[in-house]
């Protein structure tokens, strides 16, 4: 396994850049490697596409679906019994029941526990250097943030013919840059 640093940046132009001051700080052009990370969810790791069987961020959709449902369907209730008697009250309440479900579940979509963080890398060009030896991580990471990536990484890895071969795009990544 071999130590790399990875940066991932918003433009192509910004990872050319940290590209070549890579190489101009001394890393072989064999230890650079410039690719493209699709967005969460579209690495079609699955057989019929996609990452994960489900997205991250919606396991708490269902509580809030149900609890957003009974809020609804006791204030469809009472406005739809006060405006059409028994027959309105029903109907309030379907129609509030359905509203509220699906605020619901769209309030708790993506939402995290407390001190729970979704980390998933976000789409980019990336820019991997291997590190020949410990002493060049510091060089790498101050060259790769001159370019203001989103963030920069630590992974072990393999490296194969000038490219990470194993690099997984659904692992959480080691963020070292920037530090909090």
């Amino acid at each position: 396994m071999e130590k790399i640093i990875a940066g991932n940046f918003q433009t192509s132009v910004q990872a050319d850049n940290a590209a070549r001051a890579l190489k101009r700080a001394g890393f072989p052009e064999s230890d650079v490697f410039v690719y493209a990370n699709n967005p969460p969810g579209q690495h079609g790791e699955h057989p019929l596409g996609g990452d994960e069987s489900a997205d991250p961020g919606s396991d708490k959709a269902a509580g809030g679906a149900a609890a957003g449902g009974l809020a609804g369907a006791a204030a469809g209730a009472a406005v739809g019994g006060a405006v059409g008697g028994a027959l309105g009250a029903v109907a309030g309440a379907g129609v509030g029941a359905y509203a509220g479900s699906f605020g619901g579940a769209m309030k708790k979509l993506g939402a995290s526990s407390e001190g729970e963080t979704l980390e998933r890398r976000p789409a980019g060009t990336m820019v991997a250097v291997r590190l020949g030896d410990t002493a060049n991580r510091e060089a790498a990471i101050e060259k790769l943030s001159e370019e203001k990536p989103v963030a920069i990484e630590e992974a072990d890895g393999e490296w194969v013919d000038g490219e990470w071969v194993d690099f997984d795009p659904v692992a959480k990544p080691k963020v070292v840059w920037p530090t909090s």
